[in-house]
């Protein structure tokens, strides 16, 4: 029978190359509007002040009005995260600056 390991934290240096991994392994976006998944490039990523990874994406005039759905890739091709959403870019002039954000939590694993 294996012992398990006491609570042992990640160092703020493994933390923030986690960080980094983040921001430069997503490769870029999709939307889906109706039934079509067209494929969008990430507009930026960075830590936030409060320590989250934010991923952008740009909506410009070209994109649809409804979109009902985002995922985003690896660099090496798969898919990386993505579900539903509910935005509708009527409701804004100018497009929207879609942010997903990311926050990295260390626990025990004890409850």
């Amino acid at each position: 029978m294996a012992a398990e390991a006491s609570y042992i934290p990640l160092t703020d240096a493994a933390l923030d190359d986690f960080k980094e991994y983040i921001k430069h392994c997503v490769a870029y976006a999709e939307y889906r509007s109706g039934n079509t998944w067209t494929k969008i490039p990430i507009y930026k990523v960075e830590t936030l002040p409060d320590g989250r990874v934010a991923i952008f994406v740009l909506f410009d005039h070209e994109a649809p009005d409804q979109i009902t759905g985002i995922r985003f890739y690896h660099k090496a091709g798969f898919l990386w995260a993505g579900g539903n959403e509910n935005l509708n870019k009527a409701e804004f002039d100018e497009g929207i600056l879609y942010r997903y954000t990311l926050k990295l939590v260390q626990s025990s694993g004890k409850s």
